[in-house]
């Protein structure tokens, strides 16, 4: 299985591991740099339009990405911890791009249907949400379900900290070197180098 895999990605580096069980549902439109990692588990639905992942990239057990059409880049030294899971979305606009040297720690959440940019090294806990998608909570004459998807891009600078259990919403820039306190809600776009906490998110302090 695993070799099989390998030599059916579009391009594959070397010191590339996969699972036994993994399961990649178009791997021909997949580039892998070297020594990559899919441990058990992981699995990936539908075929983005672009999907390259860099070099020293590990996706720990249970990992899940999906999505057609849309695009996911991953740059190197970048680790998704168990459950990680990533949304790219179903338009030619959607996208998830990932700088070098990020972590997501278990049970990340990441939606890429309104564009999400995640800068270089940038350290995100257990149970983020990015939420570049929602519903149409204006339109009032039918239910929401009906109303299709409402996006917005979410962008992180290089260098921030989101800590455990936050929310981003969508049309949201999080400035360069900000930390984010545990269980924040960030609705609005911050400043540089600051520390931000609470809901909705307000900036508490300076680093």
């Amino acid at each position: 299985m695993m070799a099989d895999l390998r030599s059916a990605f579009k391009s594959c580096g070397e010191h590339v591991t996969v699972a036994d069980d993994v399961y990649i549902e178009h791997p021909e439109v997949v580039e892998v740099g070297d020594r990559v990692t899919f441990m058990r588990g992981f699995h990936m639905i539908g075929r983005p339009r672009e999907c390259r992942i860099g070099s020293h990239v590990t996706f720990y057990p249970n990992a899940f990405v999906q999505g057609s059409n849309s695009r996911l880049t991953i740059g190197d030294h970048v680790e998704f911890f168990p459950g990680a899971y990533i949304s790219l979305g179903d338009w030619e606009t959607s996208f998830v791009d990932i700088g070098h040297h990020c972590h997501f720690a278990p049970n990340c959440v990441l939606y890429g249907w309104g564009g999400l940019t995640i800068s270089p090294y940038c350290n995100v806990a257990a149970h983020t949400v990015f939420a570049t998608v929602g519903h149409h909570d204006e339109i009032t004459d039918r239910p929401m379900a009906l109303t299709g998807e409402k996006a917005g891009p979410i962008i992180l600078e290089e260098d921030v900290w989101i800590a455990a259990n936050v929310t981003i919403a969508a049309n949201t820039r999080i400035a360069r070197g900000c930390v984010i306190g545990a269980n924040a809600v960030v609705t609005r776009d911050t400043e540089p180098m600051g520390v931000y906490v609470g809901v909705p998110a307000r900036r508490l302090r300076d680093r």
